[in-house]
């Protein structure tokens, strides 16, 4: 390792860095100055920068990636097949986590803040901000490529030196779409004002995943093109076709990291006053009056923190868009297609989604509840009473109800209308229990008070294949339910009946472990600070 490091502060890459603007001897004070930080777990919150979380996400990848190579083995899949499938897989994986990585180093700009008034020019501080993600690119390569690429060889007509071709096409791919990602923020710094690049920063994160849930209308989408007018008929036109279109990609890339450099601490002050000012008004909410007469003003309390701060607060609203915007795509591309069809009717629905669709937008909302920008301020916890933090539990759930019922509220209209009132009302009764089920069992992710931890950067590298787990396991529960549940509206009703019941005593289960966590939290963190002082006698 030392020899390694020996090599990378050596003469050769000091004079590479140098031709890039990059003033080398400050660059190795800040990759060390943003490395002594995260062993002293004070920026925790990047991916590259946590060993703990890397560690966890590669062994996920490497048990993923074993999984799918069984299957493609299996298949008796082509070499070329095999290479494809794990190619676009890799591309879609790591679009969303550098993506989002990327735009935490750079418009989320905590350390900028503090040093930008030393003399370090853009370059070099961008280039020490986003070294991390070389090391997610020479990590997490391996750990979803190695099986396949030696899996590839137990395929027919596979040749001995494929796991060779195997890797170096994956490391190509992930280190072209690092510099995309880049790029695709220097772009963003070049043509959107600073104050806008949170919110601009936050939507690029989200685009891969939403890209994805959309991939199953591209096939039509590109049935309607003019491909004869588009493409030239001859070989020769087809390939200068296709050099322009890669010397454009290369121009874009290369351009767009230029951008990056160019007055990037300039930016830092208005990136740091700009983002979101949703829930900023003081205007009282019908809801959390309600919440408040049911459950006391610790409720009403615990209703208005988490709504406002989940409209706020940065980091929350990063990893949530890029898992919730697929998925809100997903639950709008599922209500549109399936309204009209009664899911009472002997052909399938895809309404039948609707309630799970439901359950794992809140997987995602309760697993990133606990962690936000300004954990520091879980202080003034320490003054509420053990009483007031069950009651607040019960307004983060009175919060997350709310969402189901207006879900609910909103489709009820053209349900009735287009079902009747008695399959609509059976319908929506059952999207109601099963949705309170999914609330109580997902609160129990949220093990403490929310928004008051470092964020967990595992939660990002994760949310993909989470997510993709989890419509597989909500497809097989949908089946389930279309081909069993839904061919009586007896068997619905008993079904919505206890549902309902597990969902309420549940549910107040839940609130009270949440409010037991919350309590240990503040003990441990009184605790805590009560080491860093020692009595003094006279």
């Amino acid at each position: 390792m030392k020899a390694v490091l020996a090599v990378l502060r050596g003469p050769a890459v000091s004079r590479a860095l140098a031709r890039f603007g990059v003033d080398p001897k400050r660059y190795w004070l800040l990759v060390d100055l943003f490395g002594a930080m995260s062993e002293r777990q004070e920026v925790m919150d990047q991916l590259g920068r946590n060993n703990a979380a890397m560690g966890m996400a590669g062994i996920f990848y490497l048990v993923l990636s074993g999984i799918l190579t069984v299957v493609s083995v299996i298949a008796h899949a082509t070499p070329a097949t095999h290479l494809a499938m794990f190619l676009l897989f890799t591309v879609f994986l790591f679009s969303g986590i550098l993506l989002s990585e990327a735009g935490n180093s750079l418009v989320n700009p905590t350390e900028g803040m503090v040093l930008a008034h030393q003399p370090i020019n853009g370059a070099t501080y961008t280039a020490a901000k986003l070294s991390h993600l070389l090391r997610i690119v020479v990590f997490l390569t391996p750990a979803l490529n190695g099986i396949p690429a030696l899996g590839g060889l137990a395929l027919p007509k596979a040749h001995w030196y494929y796991p060779l071709v195997h890797l170096s096409a994956a490391f190509a791919v992930t280190t072209t779409v690092a510099l995309a990602c880049c790029a695709v923020f220097g772009w963003l710094m070049r043509f959107i004002p600073a104050k806008r690049l949170k919110a601009a920063g936050q939507f690029a994160g989200a685009v891969p995943l939403a890209g994805m849930a959309w991939m199953g209308q591209l096939p039509k989408f590109f049935a309607h093109v003019p491909w004869r007018a588009v493409v030239p008929a001859s070989p020769t036109g087809r390939l200068a076709l296709l050099c322009a279109c890669g010397f454009a990609a290369v121009a874009a890339v290369i351009f767009g990291l230029r951008s990056l450099s160019a007055d990037y601490l300039l930016r830092v002050s208005a990136m740091s006053r700009g983002g979101a000012r949703g829930g900023a008004g003081s205007r009282r909410s019908m809801a959390a009056s309600i919440v408040g007469r049911l459950a006391g003003p610790a409720a009403r309390a615990g209703y208005a923190f988490s709504s406002r701060l989940m409209l706020r607060d940065w980091q929350f609203r990063r990893q949530f868009l890029a898992t919730a915007a697929p998925l809100a795509i997903a639950i709008g591309s599922a209500f549109a297609k399936g309204w009209k069809a009664d899911p009472f009717a002997e052909g399938f629905s895809p309404i039948h989604f609707l309630p799970h669709a439901f359950g794992l937008l809140l997987i995602f909302t309760c697993a990133l509840l606990p962690f936000g920008s300004d954990y520091k301020g879980a202080w003034v916890f320490r003054l509420a009473p053990a009483p007031a933090l069950d009651a607040f539990a019960a307004g983060v759930y009175g919060m997350l109800a709310q969402i189901l019922v207006v879900l609910n509220v909103l489709a009820a209209p053209l349900l009735i209308w287009k079902w009747g009132p008695a399959h609509a009302a059976l319908f929506l009764a059952f999207s109601l229990a099963t949705g309170a089920v999914y609330i109580a069992a997902t609160m129990r992710l949220t093990d403490g008070i929310p928004f008051t931890r470092q964020p967990d950067p595992k939660r990002s590298a994760l949310g993909l294949p989470v997510l993709m787990m989890g419509m597989v396991v909500v497809g097989i529960a949908v089946a389930i339910q279309h081909f069993v549940l839904f061919r009586s509206t007896i068997a619905v009703a008993a079904a919505t009946i206890i549902l309902a019941a597990a969902g309420w005593f549940a549910g107040r289960a839940s609130i009270a472990a949440m409010g037991a966590d919350m309590q240990n939290q503040v003990a441990q963190e009184v605790g805590e600070s009560g080491t860093i002082y020692h009595e003094v006698g006279v």
